[in-house]
């Protein structure tokens, strides 16, 4: 039988995981980034990339759900940006946006994806770093979703001073009680626990300095407003992190977006999110074949 840290363990990995190939890219400063790939089922594959890029201090199990229904319809690139815990930096390792966004060109260069077949899908600060790219002409897509998207990084009020300035060890000194916290106060649903353990234990204080101290003061709005490619901006009304009015601010600065109300985070994390995916891909066709 096994222990309860044995079973909040066995739920720390992501069903997706098991069916996907890690790989390691090196980017254009030496640094390597972490992606998890997946071919669909030839019976079943509608010939789109979709390319994942999820928020801050995300985690694969927080999109297992999303993650195994995509696995059906499209070849899948789960990337890990440079935040992550996965992350292999070099030294002196640059973490601004500009950055970040070159590093998504980079592996797209890598992997030669067809940018009329691939679908970007981002949340939250991952929607800024590929909002950042599209701005900036740095690569294209069929489709772009941007989930949650926001023009800033929203952190509790004490962490946001924390995370650039703090030396690295504060974060190691709070994980234990932390770690407590989560077991104790979570033991009523596994699962969810596990996600937030792992968070915490992949959570790396140098890295999240090498990119925080760029970004957790900054407004992104000029970076939306230079988008001009087509995209779907994805609000959650009902969500209480993700502030509703920024989120349709910012489907008003682009120039090519619509917007759709998914009313609740837990929709966009289930096998919902696929359907409107597989929605938006058909609806664009029909009206490519309109002109």
């Amino acid at each position: 039988m096994l222990s309860a840290e044995g079973k909040f363990i066995k739920f720390m990995k992501a069903k997706y995981e098991e069916k996907a190939l890690e790989e390691f890219y090196t980017m254009s400063d030496g640094s390597q980034l972490r992606t998890l790939r997946s071919s669909a089922p030839a019976e079943t594959r509608n010939g789109f990339t979709l390319f994942f890029i999820p928020g801050w201090a995300s985690v694969v199990q927080g999109w297992d759900d999303v993650l195994l229904e995509a696995y059906t319809y499209f070849d899948i690139v789960y990337l890990e940006s440079r935040e992550k815990g996965s992350s292999k930096l070099v030294k002196k390792a640059k973490g601004d946006l500009d950055r970040l966004s070159s590093d998504l060109k980079e592996v797209i260069e890598q992997m030669k994806l067809d940018k009329e077949k691939l679908i970007f899908f981002s949340s939250s600060f991952g929607a800024t770093i590929v909002s950042h790219g599209l701005a900036y002409d740095k690569f294209e897509a069929f489709l772009t979703i941007l989930l949650g998207a926001s023009p800033k990084i929203d952190l509790p009020f004490l962490t946001r001073y924390l995370v650039p300035w703090a030396p690295p060890i504060t974060l190691n000194i709070f994980k234990p009680a932390a770690r407590y916290w989560i077991k104790k106060s979570k033991s009523e649903d596994m699962e969810q626990a596990a996600k937030y353990l792992r968070v915490l234990n992949e959570a790396d204080a140098r890295k999240w300095k090498t990119v925080g101290k760029h970004v957790v003061f900054a407004k992104f709005w000029d970076i939306f407003e230079k988008v001009e490619n087509p995209v779907l901006i994805i609000g959650m009304e009902k969500d209480k992190y993700h502030e509703i009015n920024n989120i349709k601010k910012i489907a008003k600065l682009m120039k090519k977006s619509s917007y759709l109300d998914m009313e609740t985070n837990k929709n966009t994390h289930s096998s919902k999110m696929v359907d409107v995916l597989r929605e938006q891909i058909e609806n664009r066709i029909k009206r490519s074949n309109n002109y």
